[in-house]
């Protein structure tokens, strides 16, 4: 490769603007030799690391047109573009990326991590539990899939992580809405939330306070039976809140049985 060319390449790279657009110009291999492969990306890098992400992004792109099938640089070059995308605001683009990586190179020690990366790039375009899920249904389908094709990996931890948290937020999102049917005297329709909540996030944090709410609503309709069964279902598996010794003091009062536990609760 002349240097006339790696000149006009680097011309290309600091046209950039300051968010990252794709060159307009057509991108075509020019058979670089090695030396000039390794000066590309070592450019790549320098701009990464001074985060300069548009001109970074514009390398990576550029240096991987003139990489061979097998250097392994072509997928961190990847998970590199991701991680600029998704600074960058872009994340579905980003997870176009990460999901490259996965798809063509499913073995390498590398896809775990680019298949996280993907759930947590869908996870950050639910910004608030109020909004369509439809990314987080999507973020809680990839974190399952993170678990199941690569178990016992760091990624899979963070993806265990990753579900609870939108199982939190799913949580919070139907005590919200139990809330405001409650608030209302809605409350049957307050009580299919709260116990959709409880069966569906039996641990969420949220889970003690909507159980009380559940008494609550039981006690505006007098559901004598269901206020009984909520209640030793609190004692058993929430018997230690503060929750549960407020919303039923006459069975927290009694002494404890040996059906309390610590375990995943069982369906109130």
């Amino acid at each position: 490769m002349s240097k006339v060319s790696l000149v006009a390449i680097l011309a290309l790279l600091g046209a950039c603007t300051h968010h990252y657009r794709p060159p307009k110009v057509s991108l075509t291999a020019l058979n670089a030799s090695p030396k000039t492969v390794d000066s590309l990306w070592n450019v790549a890098m320098d701009f990464y690391n001074r985060h300069k992400w548009d001109k970074a992004a514009a390398a990576f792109d550029r240096v991987e047109l003139e990489m061979s099938p097998g250097d392994r640089r072509v997928l961190l070059g990847r998970i590199y573009l991701g991680d600029l995308y998704a600074r960058e605001g872009s994340s579905l683009q980003a997870v176009r990326e990460y999901r490259r990586l996965v798809d063509e190179f499913p073995t390498d020690s590398l896809a775990p991590e680019a298949l996280f990366r993907a759930a947590d790039a869908y996870f950050r375009l639910w910004r608030a539990p109020d909004l369509d899920p439809t990314y987080a249904v999507t973020a809680q389908s990839v974190d399952s899939e993170v678990i199941t094709r690569y178990p016992n990996t760091p990624a899979a931890t963070k993806a265990q992580a990753q579900l609870r948290e939108l199982e939190n937020r799913f949580a919070e999102r139907d005590y919200k809405s139990a809330n405001f049917y409650f608030k209302l005297k809605g409350y049957e329709a307050a009580i299919l939330y709260l116990k959709n909540l409880v069966f569906q996030y039996p641990r969420a944090t949220v889970a003690p306070d909507a159980l009380a709410l559940l008494v609550k609503a039981y006690r505006k309709l007098n559901y004598a039976e269901d206020l009984k069964d909520i209640c030793t279902y609190m004692g058993t598996n929430w018997g230690t809140t503060p929750q549960y010794r407020s919303s039923c003091p006459q069975v927290a009062a009694q002494p404890p049985t040996d059906a309390t536990h610590a375990g995943k609760p069982a369906g109130p």
